[in-house]
């Protein structure tokens, strides 16, 4: 498809990536939303928790949401979207990556950037038990990359209830993310702080050994490398940047799947957008604004929705 001029305007330090990026993140508010938790059982033995929001009338159409990196269903702008959609008639239901429901899980493994058995397993779930005409899969950050990584190893088999992705603020491509970041980076730095907080919430799960590794541990290729990375049976960071990378997939997606990233995010390079593909690509649509940060796209709003949260329902619903 044709690469999508994108509607997004910017004003004042609203063009500046860095303030787009961190005032969403910390202090964006949005209020109203109570969610229904619902935990569902995996066959290796782990949980994962759901929260779910309906809107006020039965509806035959649903939103599933994927966070982001060490996010969960309370994220603005999870929270943000929830409340434009269940407005407009969808019910909608965000998936906690494993650990991060508030409840430690059962199990060592997380849910990797590559998790889309994880997501998988929600959409078996909620396709078994419930009734819904509709299904749009929603992600951020890290939650687009695996959820279109889920439609692209799908392919022509996806479930025909599942009519489309929309993908924000996504490393398709970790390894231009990563090289963006920078090795000590701003927010490399942050994401490996939170990364090492999150472990150490784990203690009882992890091997001792590898507490002591983690305070030498000073960056984050070290901490994928070493250890998220064996984890889950790949070989070094690379390695896990490259298998869980979607760009390797979303040529086999056979649903309409916008990826929304900002020129100016600090967090992803231009690959991450896969410009070409989409240019070639009957069903991926990439839309590249010049401004809006990392899962930003602030727009005024006394109810804290945001123009990103306007752009997925309406490519939910054209």
């Amino acid at each position: 498809m044709p690469l999508i001029p994108s509607s997004y305007q910017a004003r004042g330090i609203w063009k500046n990536a860095h303030f787009s990026t961190i005032y969403p993140s910390t202090l964006r508010k949005v209020k109203g939303i109570q969610y229904e938790r619902q935990r569902i059982e995996l066959n290796d033995g782990d949980f994962l928790d759901l929260d779910w929001s309906y809107c006020l009338l039965p509806s035959s159409a649903l939103v599933i949401f994927t966070h982001g990196f060490l996010g969960n269903s309370t994220r603005p702008y999870i929270l943000g979207a929830t409340k434009l959609f269940n407005q407009s008639g969808w019910d909608t239901v965000c998936w906690n990556h494993r650990g991060l429901s508030g409840e430690a899980n059962r199990l060592e493994r997380v849910t990797t950037h590559g998790g889309s058995d994880d997501l998988e397993s929600v959409i078996n779930h909620v396709m078994s038990h419930t009734n819904y005409q509709q299904i749009v899969l929603v992600g951020y950050s890290k939650g687009g990359n695996i959820a279109l990584k889920y439609a692209g190893e799908k392919g022509s088999q996806i479930p025909d209830v599942i009519k489309k992705v929309i993908a924000i603020s996504v490393p398709t491509d970790i390894q231009g993310s990563v090289d963006a970041m920078g090795e000590k980076g701003f927010y490399t730095k942050r994401f490996k702080n939170k990364l090492h907080q999150f472990l150490l919430q784990r203690t009882h799960l992890i091997d001792s050994k590898w507490l002591a590794e983690f305070e030498k541990f000073q960056t984050l290729d070290e901490f994928t490398g070493h250890y998220i990375a064996p984890l889950h049976g790949l070989r070094n960071a690379q390695d896990y940047y490259n298998r869980c990378s979607a760009i390797h997939v979303v040529e086999q997606i056979r649903i309409p799947s916008l990826i929304l990233n900002a020129q100016n995010d600090p967090v992803l390079s231009e690959s991450c957008a896969i410009l070409d593909i989409a240019r070639q690509s009957e069903y991926i649509y990439s839309e590249f604004p010049q401004y809006g940060g990392h899962c930003g796209f602030y727009t005024p709003n006394p109810d804290g929705i945001y123009w990103s949260d306007y752009r997925a329902l309406a490519f939910a619903t054209e």
